[in-house]
């Protein structure tokens, strides 16, 4: 049982590609202390589109006989993959292929009527990414490939890369953080953090934050950012407050929406 359990714990993940963290560009929040009322925006970061990188050295790569040659000038969209060793923030994936025609009537034939209705998914894809954070792309990930050995990341000949960063996401894609005053409960004040992502509200895991304020000043870390509460009207629910730290420079993992 003991040998099998390290077995399990020693397998290699089977790595899915999953949409790209986005970057939290600076924000927009207002420097010094504020007065909030309820209802009133605090802290705003707009959000950047996923970083993009375009191929300065030629890669070629051959695993489990999947070859690629990445020439100069080829583009990498961004990308997460979560379980790879050293957890890179992001990864950057080759464009995912739709099998061509030949594999799969290929497929079709080993699996009859039934594989030619449904043909067999034969797609692979290349991810790579910067372990020492040197600008130069050092370790790729077959994603889709089969068996441990398939799926382990390797070290590949470092090739350097531009790096495309810091552009909008446009239509007001945003973080804010939303002053709710007391909520229903006096010894604590609340905090919304809100995602707008182009021009519409999207969920958050954790939305509402409680600062406690028993004893002020006092202060709550939402989303990163350092809000300090200095004081605080009971009767008009305004509070003076200041961000100590902004919502940027970090990234944010955009919940999936659910169909």
């Amino acid at each position: 049982m003991a040998a099998a359990l390290l077995l399990a714990a020693a397998k290699t993940p089977d790595y899915k590609v999953k949409p790209a963290s986005v970057p939290l560009l600076p924000g927009r929040t207002l420097k010094g202390e504020q007065i909030a009322v309820p209802g009133a925006i605090i802290a705003q970061s707009p959000l950047g589109r996923p970083e993009t990188v375009l191929l300065v050295d030629p890669i070629a790569l051959d695993r489990l006989g999947q070859k690629r040659n990445f020439t100069r000038e080829t583009v990498f969209e961004s990308a997460r993959v979560d379980g790879i060793p050293g957890d890179p923030p992001v990864v950057f994936c080759e464009t995912e292929q739709d099998p061509s025609l030949a594999k799969a009537m290929v497929g079709s034939m080993g699996f009859g009527l039934v594989g030619l209705l449904r043909p067999t998914k034969l797609v692979t894809r290349y991810c790579l990414y910067d372990a020492n954070d040197d600008e130069t792309l050092d370790h790729a990930i077959l994603i889709g490939a089969k068996g441990d050995s398939g799926r382990e990341p390797f070290a590949i000949t470092p090739a350097h890369y531009g790096l495309i960063r810091g552009m909008l996401l446009g239509n007001g894609s945003e973080l804010r953080l939303r002053y709710a005053g007391t909520a229903g409960d006096k010894d604590s004040l609340s905090v919304d953090a809100e995602l707008i992502l182009y021009g519409m509200n999207r969920p958050l895991p954790e939305t509402r934050h409680k600062i406690s304020i028993a004893k002020l000043p006092a202060y709550g870390v939402i989303q990163g950012a350092v809000v300090t509460v200095l004081e605080f009207d009971p009767e008009t629910k305004i509070a003076r407050i200041r961000i100590d730290r902004d919502l940027a420079p970090g990234r944010l993992v955009v919940p999936e929406q659910k169909p």
